[in-house]
C-alpha cells in the first residue's frame, strides 16, 4: 500500500518540485527527528496522462429564506462544509476547494459549471452538498432545496436529474467523481450497487488497478428517509461526524471511497436511526474504479515555492549508534526545530 501511496503521489502535475527528506539519526523511542536534509531533484515533465489534480465544490447551507416556513433554517450545514474543505486540504492535498455558504440555486449550478471547465484529464472530483433535500412521494423524484427555495415550489429546487446530469458532464472529463449527499431523502440520488471489499492479500495491486479505472461514485447520509441534523450537540449531522471522524483519524496512506462509505455506514447505522447508502451514478461510464483518498504524512513549507508544488518523498533509516555518536555537536551548535510528522487529530469540535 506505501508502494503505491509513493508511486501514486509522483504522478502530480508539471511543475512539483520533489523534496527528498534524509531522516538519519532518528530517536525511535522517542519519536525523534534530527539531520534532515533537503534537495531538490529534477524530474521529467508528466504526460497528459498521469497529471492529476484533486478538486472540490463544497456546499453548506443554514440559512434559508423561506417565506412559508417550509425549510427551517439548519445548525450544522455550514459547519459540517467547513470542516470537510479543511481536512480535505490539511489531509489529502486537494489543491482547487471552494466553498459555498448558504447558497441559492443559482449560485449552486453556477459553482458546479465553473468546476466543470476546470476538470481536466485524470482528475479527482468531489462534490459534497450539506442541507436540506425533499423527495416527491407522488412522482418520486428527489431534490436538493438551496436557500431560496420557495415552499412547494419544486421549480426553486435542485431536481437530482439534473444533479446526475452536472456529475455526468464532470465524469465524462474526470478520472475519480465522488458525490457526497448529506441531506433528507439523498439516497434517491443513487442507482446502481456497492463495491466490494478491498482483498486482503496483495493489496498494492488492488490499489492500482482502482486507481487506473473511471468511477462515479455516490455516497448518501440516508436512504428516501430524514435524517438528523445536530449529532450529540457535536455541531455536526451524524452523517458527517463519523465522515470526519474516519477521514481524521485515518492511519493508512491510501483509502478508497468504498472503504471510506463503509466505514461511515456502520458508524451511523450504530449510533443513529439513519442508515447511509453507497453506490455508482448508472449509465456515467464507471469501469469499477475508485476515487483515491491519499493520505499526506508530513507537513513541510519551503520558503518561497508555493504548498501545492511541494512534493514529499520519505526516506527513514534509524540508527541508535550514529545518534550517540553525533548528539554532542548538535549541542554545541543548535538546529531549527525540524519539521514534525503529521499526526491524527481528533475530531473538531464547533
Amino acid at each position: 500500500m506505501k508502494s503505491f501511496a509513493r508511486s501514486l503521489r509522483t504522478s502530480n502535475k508539471t511543475g512539483y518540485i520533489l523534496l527528498v527528506i534524509l531522516l538519519a539519526p532518528i530517536l525511535v523511542s522517542q519519536n525523534v527527528l534530527a539531520g534532515i536534509s533537503l534537495r531538490t531533484v529534477e524530474k521529467a515533465a508528466p504526460t497528459s496522462s498521469t497529471v492529476s489534480n484533486y478538486r472540490a465544490l463544497i456546499i453548506g447551507n443554514n440559512d434559508y429564506q423561506d417565506p412559508d416556513n417550509r425549510w427551517p433554517p439548519l445548525k450544522t450545514a455550514v459547519t459540517d462544509a467547513r470542516a470537510i474543505a479543511d481536512i480535505l486540504k490539511s489531509y489529502y492535498n486537494f489543491q482547487d476547494v471552494t466553498v459555498l455558504e448558504n447558497a441559492s440555486r443559482s449560485e449552486i449550478l453556477h459553482a458546479i459549471s465553473g468546476l466543470t471547465r476546470r476538470v481536466s484529464n485524470n482528475d479527482s472530483v468531489l462534490l459534497y452538498y450539506a442541507g436540506h433535500g425533499y423527495l416527491d412521494m407522488d412522482t418520486n423524484k428527489g431534490y436538493w432545496v438551496p436557500v431560496d427555495a420557495t415552499g412547494n415550489d419544486h421549480t426553486t429546487f435542485l431536481r437530482n436529474s439534473t444533479i446526475r446530469d452536472e456529475l455526468n458532464t464532470i465524469a465524462n472529463r474526470a478520472k475519480h467523481t465522488l458525490l457526497i449527499s448529506d441531506s433528507c431523502f439523498s439516497g434517491s440520488l443513487l442507482r446502481g450497487v456497492t463495491r466490494g471489499p478491498v482483498p486482503s492479500v496483495d493489496q498494492d495491486r488492488y490499489y492500482q488497478n482502482v486507481a487506473a479505472k473511471k468511477s462515479v461514485q455516490i455516497i448518501t447520509a440516508g436512504g428516501v428517509e430524514f435524517v438528523d441534523d445536530n449529532y450529540a450537540d457535536s455541531g455536526h449531522s451524524p452523517f458527517t461526524y463519523f465522515l470526519l471522524n474516519e477521514l481524521s483519524n485515518n492511519n493508512k496512506p491510501v483509502i478508497t471511497a468504498s472503504e471510506l462509505s463503509s466505514n461511515v455506514e456502520q458508524a451511523v447505522a450504530n449510533n443513529s436511526s439513519q442508515n447511509p447508502e453507497s453506490g455508482v451514478l448508472q449509465g456515467a461510464g464507471d469501469e469499477l474504479g475508485e476515487f483515491i483518498f491519499l493520505k499526506l504524512d508530513i507537513a513541510v513549507e519551503v520558503k518561497g515555492i508555493p504548498k501545492d508544488k511541494v512534493k514529499v518523498d520519505v526516506h527513514v533509516t534509524p540508527s541508535t549508534e550514529t545518534v550517540q555518536q553525533e548528539a554532542p555537536a548538535a549541542a554545541e551548535e543548535p538546529q531549527a526545530a525540524p519539521p514534525k510528522k503529521r499526526q491524527a487529530i481528533p475530531l473538531p469540535t464547533l
